[in-house]
């Protein structure tokens, strides 16, 4: 699973580009631009994508973009996450889509055309949003109907980034580190306020989901000042900084415990609040078809995610015949290895189950998996001139997440490296049971967050030379979690489980619990599963541990849509290959075509269908 998608709503974005507006010239008045329209609208995303950071301080931090490129100081803000700030997001939607379309887009040839398309899809997407989010809105065309669940919000991503994005090599960094922590207690009563008006719209999570985000709130405050992880990892990382005196160092994580128990911990009592007060008013319904006009939201979330016109009802049938198709090639290895008795799932947990493919779930254990995944990493990586012409540059390292957050957070998922390379690309796995990770299930859960799949995407895009900056901040899940369901059969094609079928057994049931989001996911939204239903089919349907699929279910209740992208992306890249291959007989190069899914950075399947035609056509000519 890939995060940078999320990061826009999560980070408190004030509001998107605006045309042409604080004194930035139109785009006929650009240098060169009257006659050159590429390069024109090149210039003008430029400009919105400087505009869109400044007003997105902690996603800048995270690309890694410089004070020098923005123009101005921005490592010592938050952002706003008010109730006007969604306001404003419409508002910059309409207006960026208004200066879009001061450019033909006939006009426009490579990098150019293509980030068009891609832009266009985007904002188009979003602009239908519009009636429907009321606290959560993105102008970029991401969907999440709630601002705060128990995966996701300022209450989580804020201290997430400040502990792992923001950066920490000065004096400097840390006085800036200290003056963000201290707007954490406005950032977060402005989210209880946005909390409350959206529950004024009719939009509230479950109730499962409330009860969620208020005990990750009671874990985060748990801890005295001095030893919350704020402190303790601000101070950790001053002990790396040799021009930063012992003393020094005492004095700003001193400051720094203050400002949690004065402002930190003040901010998160505010938003748990608001929460408690509404949670009353919250139902157990798990699926969106609650909310007003819900069918008309689900099937909205569904096109965002990769649907390409399909309805709940084809997308629940599509997952019922994948899932039948993964459960007998799953059988035919559980026979070959001996294991012929009961269901296809009753033997694969039976067999999750034996303690041989089980590490201890002690910290021992935690770090012999760790271990075992950076080995399977170094494998994967001189693999890779075999699948790909372009390789990235940036690293990949594997790290926990963090205790405090591992109840409701996924099994595993990837957060992109820094554009200026100060900071790797990020394998995150939840490592609070290992039980949940038998030993044959890791290969495939690496090749799907690091090489070949999130990371080598990512890190590829990121490289582009000409990559406009504003498609660094777009993320498309069908897109990059089609990718990476797809690394897991490139895996295979590369040779991985051939002396491995217990691997390649996890493989297909990688796969399989792929397969079933789609029926869980349209039987949450759809058909009104309820959240049981919902966890015994997934635990039914593929084995995963009770703990695991609920934290599933949960998951999928409160991103309506988001679980569908990986299958539906994964069929729509092999039926691009397969038509590729059969047009292109004998020249068809899998290397060649797995650059194309990647040099051209993340789209929508749209603009990937049809930008593989053109590099069908121009290999045949």
């Amino acid at each position: 699973m890939m995060k940078l998608r999320t990061a826009l709503a999560a980070l408190g974005v004030a509001a998107l580009l605006t045309a042409c507006d604080g004194g930035e010239a139109p785009a006929a008045e650009l240098p060169q631009a009257a006659t050159d329209q590429s390069a024109a609208f090149l210039a003008m995303t430029e400009e919105q994508a400087k505009t869109f950071l400044r007003r997105a301080p902690l996603f800048a931090t995270s690309l890694g973009v410089s004070a020098d490129y923005l123009g101005e100081k921005f490592s010592d803000r938050l952002g706003d996450f008010s109730v006007a700030a969604v306001a404003e997001n419409k508002a910059a939607n309409a207006e960026f889509l208004a200066a879009l379309d001061k450019f033909d887009s006939s006009r426009l040839q490579g990098t150019a055309a293509t980030t068009y398309d891609v832009l266009k899809t985007s904002l188009q997407m979003a602009a239908e949003f519009k009636p429907y989010v009321h606290g959560a809105y993105n102008p970029l065309g991401i969907f999440s109907p709630y601002p705060v669940t128990q995966i996701s919000g300022p209450h989580i991503s804020l201290p997430r980034a400040l502990q792992t994005q923001h950066p920490l090599t000065s004096e400097a960094d840390a006085e800036d580190y200290l003056t963000r922590l201290g707007q954490i207690q406005q950032a977060l009563a402005d989210t209880a306020a946005v909390v409350r008006a959206d529950a004024d719209q009719g939009v509230l999570p479950p109730g499962f989901a409330l009860e969620g985000a208020i005990n990750t709130i009671a874990q985060m405050t748990a801890p005295a000042p001095a030893t919350h992880p704020l402190v303790e990892s601000f101070d950790q990382r001053l002990q790396q900084v040799d021009s930063v005196t012992a003393e020094r160092r005492r004095q700003l994580v001193a400051r720094a415990a203050t400002l949690v128990e004065t402002g930190v911990y003040p901010g998160y009592a505010a938003l748990r609040a608001a929460l408690e007060e509404l949670r009353p008013r919250a139902t157990d319904d798990p699926g969106i078809w609650a909310l007003p006009d819900g069918e008309k939201r689900y099937q909205l979330a569904l096109e965002s995610f990769g649907a390409a016109g399909k309805t709940a009802a084809e997308v629940h049938a599509l997952g019922q015949r994948e899932v039948e198709r993964i459960q007998a090639e799953m059988d035919r290895i559980l026979k070959a290895q001996g294991y012929a008795e009961g269901s296809v799932i009753e033997r694969y947990i039976a067999l999750s189950q034996e303690p041989r493919f089980i590490y201890p779930n002690t910290d021992a254990g935690r770090q012999e998996l760790l271990a075992g995944l950076n080995a399977q990493m170094e494998q994967i990586a001189g693999l890779l001139p075999d699948i790909l012409l372009t390789l990235p540059k940036a690293g990949v390292e594997v790290r926990r997440i963090a205790e405090y957050e591992q109840d409701g957070a996924p099994g595993g998922y990837y957060t992109g490296p820094s554009l200026d390379g100060s900071r790797p690309g990020i394998y995150w796995i939840n490592l609070k049971d290992t039980a949940d990770w038998p030993k044959f299930t890791l290969p495939t859960l690496t090749y799907h967050e690091a090489s070949p799949g999130h990371h080598l995407q990512v890190a590829i895009a990121q490289e582009i030379d000409d990559l406009p900056m504003i498609r660094n901040m777009l993320w498309y899940s069908e897109y990059g979690e089609g990718w990476a369901l797809y690394a897991e059969v490139l895996a295979q094609e590369l040779g991985l489980y051939d002396e491995d079928p217990f691997g390649d057994l996890g493989r297909l049931q990688s796969e399989l619990f792929r397969a079933a989001r789609l029926v869980v996911d349209t039987g949450l939204h759809y058909k009104k599963w309820t959240r049981q239903q919902a966890i015994d089919y997934l635990h039914g349907a593929t084995g995963e541990t009770l703990a695991a699929v609920t934290r599933e279910v949960e998951r999928y209740a409160v991103w309506p849509g988001q679980a569908c992208s990986y299958k539906l992306g994964q069929l729509k890249i092999l039926e691009l290959r397969a038509r590729a291959r059969q047009r292109l007989g004998e020249r068809f190069d899998l290397r060649a075509f797995n650059d194309q899914l990647l040099i051209r950075g993340a789209v929508p399947l749209p603009v990937l269908e049809a930008n593989i035609e053109q590099w069908i056509d121009s290999v045949k000519s």
